[in-house]
């Protein structure tokens, strides 16, 4: 090879380095959104009453969104940072404001907070016309697009208008949702409350998208290693500008808000930007990096080539001027000549020799070069060894094997030696070395042959790689991508790599495995209503306790929220069984968070291969499908079978059409969801007393959902809060209608579900919603349970005295079934009690009913309640009930559950029945 093409090929290659170089730099510039920075005007000093109101009101209340990254969230230390706050704290030193922020950082919370004035302004909201006309705006301080995510796996989804008919996930009460659902009428909406579970609904294939911020979601990715989403398309550009929203009884501070946006400088917007936009970029591409590698890898091997050949070229050299002595004898006159040629041939050889030699020694950072002879003996060591290991070079010269740590890849090192001596072309291998600090290297090594003027091997050269680095990065990268970084469990990728391997072990060897489902009981009541660090505290210690029942070959991952999957290779249905009975067991002890004692539970799903499935997605949903029927069996466990299958199915096809149907309600009148009422009337007259609210379903393929069915299943989702709220809402508008017209409905009662008692701000949040209605308080009463009485009685008696200071009317529904303490009881605020329409459907023909009745009004009307009986439907019934004093009664007897329409219709002018 001419000199002139080697040096031709290298800087070729050299240029294409650099290329790539330049390749990866560009990609791994993110596309982030900006801070748009505004115009900033002069400052404005604060005015002597500004200043005076200031002093007065200090220090202002601020609510702040703590799962909205980058713009403000919770760090790892619960403290609220990001671009909002560090504008906030810069309003606070210019104006002197002292700033306090609320603790409740959930959206939800944060917006029930202002508007209930405990909190004077909300940092980021988007100003839309509903809320311009409750709250005073600034300039906006954070522009921002909606974009939608989706699942690699699914790119069904190339432009905002392919999630028509699709299941987006939503987060709850921000300002896109109605407009989403506005114009995509036929989406189905996932609700959840932050956008980092938004992601977790599409990486777990729960949603087939999630409509969110572009920089929160860029954020969030980073952080949380979602690998298997990406970005679809953008929703909206720069259409959900965030503003400070003030109450609008503080129009000063507003004023001042406003003058101390104007007060921050371009300059120091811009540092603001710059200083959270350097968190989000797009980590390093890593495979890049490693193609990077190899071709500067390969770039130093061509050079050593390069100097194999031009020895040999010296070798040739040598062997023509043999041949030119010979040839002198008979051509004497050219022998100057030939020598001079011969001079500065080999001249060029040494400075090509030495400008090969200045390059390998240069090397510091990664590689080192060297030569060994055919004992495996250093000769020479490039300087670089000391860079790296901190040896000296005299410390390698001779016998290096004194540093090789005791990996196993070590004994191997005489074998590629030996091959390589007898001239095989040898791939890389790799070799660990002590350096000086006793800290491990990991070298790959790149070997050849070396040969004397004889063409005898004499030993072998080389290029040692240090990849120490890159193999950290690699470990690093494979632990987040493959275990859950909450609790240390496998993720669901790994888990269903293991479920794989498992299935062909099993396929192979012809052995039965088990599946479990494991999902906590009232986590998501603990963790809404406690904040999501309790809850992942909960979750930890959940994991550990898994981790400590289960043996080395059983595998467990969580497989997101508070769901668990364990497989149990080797195992027939009795040892799934038995496991499941541990797990269920050390599951119900208590767990401490937080200095309180919390008892959760479990119910677990069992299927079993290849009984129930002989590939994982189905071993996987037959374990979920039996999962929902051991939340109703007393063991808590079950195994899945086809009615089950078919049950679920069912149950699926409710909880979807459910979270639609509660969609829709808000925009379409009267779609699916209404409610119907029936009337409550006094004892002995039968006059109207009032009605209780009832909720109704219509199905648009099933027909007529029975309560008894679709409420369990709200309650267990979590749609039930969004559909009490739904059904007060709905109650209140139409009480305000009634008294439009004049119509003396005289009070309506309306049911609370038991799972919303734990919620300590319940009473306040009916009451702003009756009072955000327009309606009045003592048109309503509130309806509990006796069973959800006694599983928190102080918490809900506090709640009910509450509302009932508020003018609301408190009844305890289906008295008899839930073994009241009498000690509760004479305590609770209630003007009612509400005999359950067991006792009554048997009254005429049971003593004990018959006993059960008359106890419960006799002991009713000495602690000053009255009674209602329900389920009345004969008149027998009815005169029973009115010889022994019972003060109301309702039930088919005297009316059916009528729409409001034809309330009034037949209540307009009472008529005794």
């Amino acid at each position: 090879m001419k000199l002139n093409s080697v040096l031709s090929i290298a800087i070729s290659l050299t240029l294409l380095v650099v290329l790539a170089t330049f390749s990866i730099h560009t990609q791994a510039v993110p596309n982030n959104e900006m801070l748009t920075d505004m115009p900033v005007v002069n400052m404005h000093t604060l005015t002597k009453n500004e200043r005076i109101w200031l002093e007065a009101n200090q220090p202002i209340r601020v609510g702040v969104d703590g799962y909205f990254p980058p713009y403000s969230y919770l760090n790892d230390e619960k403290k609220i940072i990001g671009i909002a706050m560090d504008t906030l704290h810069l309003i606070g030193e210019k104006l002197d404001i002292d700033f306090v922020v609320d603790k409740q950082v959930s959206w939800q919370q944060v917006i029930s907070n202002f508007n209930a004035k405990k909190t004077d302004m909300v940092l980021t909201m988007v100003k839309t016309p509903e809320r311009e006309a409750n709250y005073i705006f600034t300039t906006p301080i954070v522009f921002k697009s909606l974009v939608i995510i989706n699942h690699k796996g699914n790119r069904s989804i190339d432009n905002r208008e392919d999630i028509a008919g699709k299941t987006i996930a939503l987060v709850k009460n921000y300002h896109y949702v109605s407009k989403i659902l506005t114009e995509f009428p036929s989406v189905i909406p996932f609700y959840v409350d932050t956008m980092r579970e938004a992601l977790e609904a599409v990486e777990s294939k729960q949603a087939d998208a999630a409509i969110t911020f572009f920089a929160a979601a860029n954020f969030l990715q980073q952080k949380y290693l979602f690998t298997e989403l990406e970005f679809a398309v953008f929703y909206e550009r720069n259409s959900a500008n965030d503003a400070i929203a003030i109450r609008h009884d503080m129009p000063m501070l507003a004023s001042i808000m406003q003058k101390g946006l104007n007060a921050i400088s371009s300059e120091e917007k811009l540092a603001i930007n710059n200083k959270w936009h350097a968190s989000i970029e797009i980590p390093t591409n890593y495979q890049q990096l490693i193609e990077l590698s190899l071709i500067s890898g390969f770039l130093i091997l061509l050079l050593l080539v390069w100097l194999l050949q031009e020895k040999r070229h010296n070798k040739a050299l040598i062997i023509a001027h043999n041949d030119t002595e010979a040839a002198n004898q008979e051509l004497n006159k050219l022998k100057d000549n030939l020598e001079s040629l011969i001079f500065d041939r080999t001249t060029q050889l040494q400075n090509s020799e030495n400008k090969y030699r200045g390059l390998v020694e240069s090397l510091e950072d990664e590689y080192v070069f060297y030569q060994h002879d055919s004992q495996g003996n250093i000769q020479y060591v490039s300087p670089s060894v000391s860079h790296i290991l901190g040896y000296e070079v005299a410390d390698f010269i001779g016998d290096y094997r004194k540093y090789l740590t005791e990996n196993h890849c070590n004994l191997l090192i005489p074998e590629f030696v030996t091959r390589s001596l007898k001239g095989e072309h040898i791939p890389p291998f790799e070799i660990e070395i002590f350096d000086t600090q006793g800290k491990v290297h990991s070298f790959e090594v790149l070997e050849r042959p070396m040969y004397n003027e004889q063409d005898v091997c004499i030993g072998c050269e080389g290029i040692a790689h240090d990849v120490s680095a890159l193999k950290q990065h690699q470990a690093k990268l494979h632990q987040l991508s493959h275990f859950d970084d909450l609790t240390g469990l496998a993720n669901r990728y790994l888990f269903k790599l293991s479920l794989d391997q498992t299935i062909l072990t099993a396929h192979a060897l012809g052995q039965p495995f088990s599946l479990l489902f494991l999902d906590l009981t009232r986590f998501k009541i603990i963790n809404d209503n406690l904040g999501h660090s309790a809850g992942d505290k909960l979750l930890q210690q959940a994991a550990v306790r898994l981790s400590g029942l289960l043996n080395n070959n059983d595998i467990v991952a969580r497989f997101g929220g508070d769901k668990f999957c364990i497989l149990l290779p080797n195992s027939n249905a009795l040892e799934a069984e038995a496991k499941a009975v541990e797990l269920i067991q050390i599951m119900a002890q208590p767990f401490e968070v937080y200095e309180q004692t919390f008892i959760l539970g479990c119910r677990i799903g069992i299927s079993l291969f290849s009984i129930n499935g002989d590939d994982g997605e189905t071993l996987l949903k037959q374990a979920d499908a039996a999962l929902y029927v051991a939340k109703k069996l007393p063991a808590g466990f079950a195994f899945c079978s086809e009615e089950q299958a078919k049950y679920n199915q069912r149950r699926l096809t409710l909880e979807q059409g459910l979270r639609l149907a509660l969609s829709h309600s808000s925009l379409a009148e009267g779609f699916e969801l209404f409610p119907v009422y029936q009337s409550i009337n006094q004892l002995p007259e039968t006059e109207l007393a009032g009605f209780e609210a009832l909720m109704r379903w219509h199905h648009p393929d099933l027909g007529p959902i029975s309560p008894i069915e679709f409420i369990p299943i709200a309650e267990e989702t979590g749609l039930i809060f969004e559909l009490s709220r739904w059904m007060l809402a709905k109650v209140c508008h139409q009480l305000k209608d009634w008294h439009k017209q004049e119509f003396d409905f005289k009070r309506v009662s309306v049911n609370l579900s038991a799972l919303e008692l734990i919620n300590v701000n319940l009473a306040e949040e009916i009451i702003s919603l009756i009072y955000e209605a327009g309606t009045e308080p003592q048109w309503l009463k509130m309806e509990i349970t006796e069973t959800a009485l006694m599983a928190a009685p102080e918490q809900s008696i506090k709640t009910l005295k509450k509302l009932v200071k508020a003018g609301i009317q408190v009844a305890i529904d289906d008295f008899g079934t839930g073994y009241s303490s009498l000690a509760y009881l004479k305590s609770l605020p209630a003007t009612s009690l509400k005999i359950d329409q067991s006792f009554i459907r048997n009254l005429i023909n049971s003593p004990e009913d018959q006993a059960v009745v008359k106890a419960v009004i006799s002991m009713s009307h000495s602690l000053g309640k009255k009674v209602i009986a329900e389920g009345v439907e004969t008149q027998h019934q009815l005169d029973f009930l009115t010889s022994h004093h019972c003060n109301l009664a309702q039930g088919y007897l005297f009316s059916r559950p009528l729409t409001a329409e034809d309330c009034v219709k037949k209540y307009a002018v009472s008529q005794p029945i």
